[in-house]
């Protein structure tokens, strides 16, 4: 409340003092700009460069593995709509209405013959209701992967701490198409959204490579994007 009555009294400052100094025009101006940077951003605000994914609304920057394919936009937007496709089936549509793909990277191209499972991350977010938090968020996902042949390892999600934030982990074994596979699954909650880090593969190894790169997770800071960060509280199992 403090700091909205500031705030407000702030703004009230500002508006008389332009008024006061600069003529129509350039208030006019001013206004414009001041509305144009102030548009809320979206969970898919994110850029990737030299090799980490950047994203402004959560703050953070994400070193993925070195010399993965990443992919653009139109294959994000096509994971996507096959999701929802998914969800139609089962009648969990609704929860996809506010989910984003934010970021998605495989090991080798798609389509590249001879892989029976093609090492992949896949970052998202989904907006939550409530006084949720990642453990919360997973507890709720189990019963989902259950009912398609997905089955949880461990006992209860494990909190993991990495940048000042406080991710659960979950991990997954069981077939797809018949072929094995193996998963691990962190999330946090931050800013109503659930952002999560999935990281799939045909075996422990697989998965174990890509989940140390949950401890490069940095906040963003000055200079080149990334500040100093801090250390890993936990490094994941």
């Amino acid at each position: 409340m403090c700091f909205l009555l500031v705030s407000i009294a702030t703004a009230k400052a500002m508006h008389y003092h332009l008024r006061m100094k600069l003529n129509p025009l350039v208030s006019a101006l001013l206004l414009l700009c001041f509305s144009a940077h102030a548009q809320t951003k979206l969970p898919n605000d994110g850029v990737v460069k030299d090799g980490v994914y950047f994203n402004l609304f959560f703050g953070l920057g994400f070193t993925y593995p070195t010399g993965w394919v990443v992919h653009d936009e139109a294959i994000n937007e096509r994971i996507h709509e096959r999701a929802k496709e998914e969800a139609a089936k089962t009648g969990n549509l609704a929860q996809h209405k506010n989910t984003y793909v934010l970021f998605t990277s495989t090991r080798y191209p798609r389509g590249t013959p001879g892989i029976a499972v093609n090492p992949f991350v896949f970052v998202v977010a989904e907006k939550v209701t409530g006084n949720f938090n990642g453990k919360d968020y997973l507890l709720s996902l189990r019963p989902l992967k259950q009912k398609r042949g997905i089955q949880p390892v461990l006992t209860e999600p494990l909190e993991f701490r990495v940048a000042g934030l406080q991710f659960f982990r979950d991990n997954y074994t069981g077939e797809v198409n018949s072929v094995p596979m193996r998963q691990a699954i962190f999330v946090t909650v931050k800013k109503g959204y659930a952002l999560i880090f999935s990281f799939t593969g045909q075996d422990e190894k697989s998965v174990g490579e890509m989940v140390e790169t949950m401890n490069t997770i940095l906040p963003l800071g000055t200079g080149v994007g990334i500040g100093t960060g801090s250390t890993p509280e936990r490094k994941p199992d």
